[in-house]
């Protein structure tokens, strides 16, 4: 499928979404996120893929919100924007419930929207030119749609400094707080990333899924004995699945395991 904002390709079971709007600092408005729900649709039954990388073009990951779609939103009625906001609020908790592991890959800019896209995915990676910051407060509003991600990945301490102060902040201290799990030269995120991805690879697809779905189940919960049989239970169910029982196989007989999609 052609796409006017974004770029996706499909290599060596690895996709790629590429923001395409360098001119504008891959700034997000309707058109590209509605693009971009449509590509994780479609990315999601591939079974060509198994993991999912997000990057952009130019010199920056995402500046936020496109200032001119801003102006024209803002411009119109309380449905207009309510429907503006809730067009990224469904395309953050599609990625975040991406079935497949999502790693984004950051560089130069990244605000607004882009700060949501890094807290949905699962692995942030930040090149050392990075640059973040929750400026919403600075004209007069609140980072309400990306506030869930970021307050998972951050934790409510941070995001009270952070959200309430609007400052930037770089990719040596944004690894500090947690909210990406390296930094890396800027030449090398591309290819860091990419290893990454093969590495995933080796995994079981299945399994990979079944720990995203675990880690969102367990993360808020209370330590009761409701949750253990939970777990027991999901242990279970992994342990006699044909990809289980093929680890285990593989595993015992010193070989890599052979994973059915």
């Amino acid at each position: 499928m052609l796409y006017e904002n974004i770029v996706v390709t499909v290599a060596d079971h690895i996709a790629t979404i590429l923001l395409n709007r360098p001119e504008k600092r891959n700034a997000m408005h309707g058109p590209l996120i509605k693009e971009m729900i449509q590509a994780l649709e479609n990315l999601m039954t591939d079974s060509a893929v198994q993991v999912l990388v997000i990057r952009g073009t130019g010199e920056h990951f995402c500046a936020g919100a496109d200032i001119g779609w801003m102006k024209q939103i803002a411009a119109g009625s309380y449905s207009d924007n309510y429907d503006d906001a809730q067009l990224l609020a469904d395309f953050l908790y599609n990625l975040y419930h991406f079935p497949k592991p999502t790693v984004a890959l950051v560089h130069g800019a990244t605000m607004g929207g882009g700060l949501g896209i890094v807290a949905a995915c699962d692995i942030a990676f930040a090149a050392k030119n990075a640059s973040f910051g929750f400026s919403e407060v600075k004209v007069g509003i609140a980072p309400c749609i990306i506030s869930p991600y970021v307050l998972a990945a951050i934790g409510e301490r941070q995001a009270h400094y952070y959200f309430l102060t609007g400052e930037r902040f770089n990719a040596e201290e944004a690894q500090r707080i947690g909210f990406v799990h390296r930094v890396v030269e800027n030449e090398v995120l591309l290819s860091t990333g990419i290893a990454l991805a093969k590495t995933l690879q080796k995994n079981g697809p299945h399994a990979l899924t079944a720990v995203k779905q675990l880690i969102r189940q367990v993360a808020k919960e209370k330590i009761t004995e409701e949750l253990t049989q939970k777990t027991a239970e999901y242990l279970a169910n992994l342990r006699s699945s044909p990809e289980g029982e093929e680890g285990l196989r593989a595993f015992l007989e010193k070989r890599t395991p052979v994973w059915n999609d």
